[in-house]
């Protein structure tokens, strides 16, 4: 059977990957997007910022996201350095409002839209071998509902989430700074409403997330360290639930239905490749950066990136490789910035400064500022193996 043949080879159908396909597929390039799921799994993150607003309308995709139903967010309420609960607003943002998201359904929303684009989209598609060929093309093996499959590409894009798989693979490095993880569970008591706002609320062993859904109920998150969640048993119900008990604004959201649904646990630790991209490849989104969700930016940055990284690829196409080092740079640069940020919200918060997790975030860390670039070996002397954990 004759590998199909594309372009671009895109694999992860996150908002990253399917935002960066859309946009190659308006310019008339021959994308495949590859998605392992059919979106029919749990997927963390459900609030969007009001600076995505003007993404979503760049991709023309602004009808389709109202058809997903969002629910309006005006701010974010916080606990944060003090135990009393303030409010923010989005009022200094043209946008006025955020919005709440099913992520299932918005991710699957664009992805839609790539396809409706022109890009061939392959869903419950997992990726069992890359292999780079003597000429630099791409050549990939899927396992599919339709038996194996198989692909031929002149690019590759990593959009498989903070795992990097692709990337992985080629043995690029990787800034990791923390090992935050997030124990959460989602309630689908209709009590709750989706307008129900964002809350934050600082704890010794970390914080607490919590906002309402478009269809109803809420989803709770505690995000701590992996040695705290492990050492405290955050993983168990009854670890998790006496630490929401130890809260005073999360647990009066939930007094009366405390969740108990299945715990899910999932990193989210802030990282920053080595190197964004090359000749032949490039990773976006959580892939190339995962931020800390106390940034609220993981969404807005994936649809920034994808909109980076086809411009980068349209430039190669192109013949200007400039464009590579430049998307490099960029990268570093706001992984830099991110932890700028990072460090001034973890610094409001001072009250239990005997605590593991707030020594580890008071410290200042560096990015990239002052380290040596990182002297990776050629693409073609890599040892480009089977991905074994699957994409």
């Amino acid at each position: 059977m004759k590998p199909e043949k594309a372009d671009v080879l895109v694999i992860g159908g996150g908002p990253a990957g399917c935002a960066v396909s859309l946009r190659l597929a308006h310019t008339g390039c021959r994308v495949i997007l590859l998605e392992r799921t059919a979106y029919q799994e749990f997927r963390p993150g459900e609030s969007l910022p009001p600076a995505a607003v003007p993404r979503l309308e760049e991709l023309s995709v602004w009808q389709q996201f109202a058809d997903t139903k969002p629910e309006p967010a005006f701010g974010v309420e916080s606990a944060w350095g003090t135990s009393d609960l303030d409010a923010t607003a989005f009022l200094t943002n043209p946008s006025l409002n955020g919005w709440h998201v099913d992520r299932l359904r918005f991710d699957a929303m664009l992805n839609s839209a790539a396809e409706a684009a022109g890009a061939r989209v392959y869903r419950n598609a997992k990726v069992t071998l890359i292999e780079r060929l003597p000429n630099h093309a791409w050549f990939a093996t899927v396992a599919s509902p339709q038996g194996e499959l198989h692909f031929l590409s002149s690019f590759i894009v990593d959009a498989t989430g903070r795992a990097a798989r692709v990337c992985a693979q080629l043995r690029i490095g990787r800034r990791t700074v923390d090992s935050l993880v997030g124990i959460g569970c989602v309630t689908f008591d209709k009590s709750f409403s989706g307008s129900m706002p964002s809350r934050v609320e600082s704890h010794p062993l970390g914080w607490w997330y919590s906002a309402g859904l478009p269809d109803g109920g809420a989803i709770v998150i505690f995000f701590t360290d992996s040695d705290l969640c492990s050492g405290y048993g955050l993983t168990r119900v009854d670890g998790w639930r006496n630490t929401l008990a130890e809260s005073i604004h999360t647990r009066e959201r939930f007094a009366w239905t405390i969740p108990n649904e299945p715990l899910r646990v999932f990193p989210v630790a802030s990282h920053c490749l080595e190197a964004a991209c090359e000749d032949s490849w490039l990773a976006v989104g959580d892939a190339v950066i995962g931020r800390d969700p106390l940034s609220s930016s993981g969404i807005d940055f994936a649809l920034a990136s994808a909109a980076r990284g086809a411009g980068v690829i349209s430039a190669l196409a192109n013949g200007d490789r400039t464009q590579l080092n430049a998307y490099n740079s960029a990268i570093r640069t706001d992984f830099d910035a991110y932890l700028n940020q990072r460090h001034a919200y973890y610094s409001m918060e001072n009250r239990w400064i005997d605590s593991p997790f707030w020594q580890r975030r008071h410290r200042k860390i560096n990015g990239f500022i002052g380290i040596q670039e990182s002297r990776l070996p050629k693409e073609q002397g890599r040892d480009l193996r089977t991905l074994s954990s699957r994409v």
